[in-house]
């Protein structure tokens, strides 16, 4: 039985209990940083040469993802353009205009 998405946010909450606000904070911030530094120029090319390769291999063996492989690319591209703004920035626009639902 997989957990309930209550269940990850009640253990998300221990671990802001156990290590304090701020350093929680600093985490997060952190982890998404190490994120936004290693989408670079040349790993987004990298990783649409590779979706292109993965994407052609599935085409001459009949696998049909469920993303296409021109999707996974705009998602490469997206994350590219959204690593130009800071965390805070971008923490402080899901908080206002992301829904997020169970």
């Amino acid at each position: 039985m997989s957990k309930k998405p209550q269940d990850d946010i009640k253990e998300i909450q221990s671990l802001e209990n156990k290590y304090g606000l701020v350093l929680f904070r600093m985490a997060l911030t952190h982890l998404f940083d190490a994120g936004v530094r290693n989408v670079t120029d040349d790993s987004v090319e990298e990783g649409i040469k590779q979706i292109t390769a993965q994407g052609e291999l599935d085409k001459t063996n009949g696998v049909k993802p469920i993303m296409t492989p021109e999707f996974q690319c705009e998602i490469l591209r997206c994350s590219a353009e959204l690593a130009k703004f800071t965390i805070w920035t971008l923490f402080r626009y899901i908080k206002k205009y992301v829904v997020v639902d169970n």
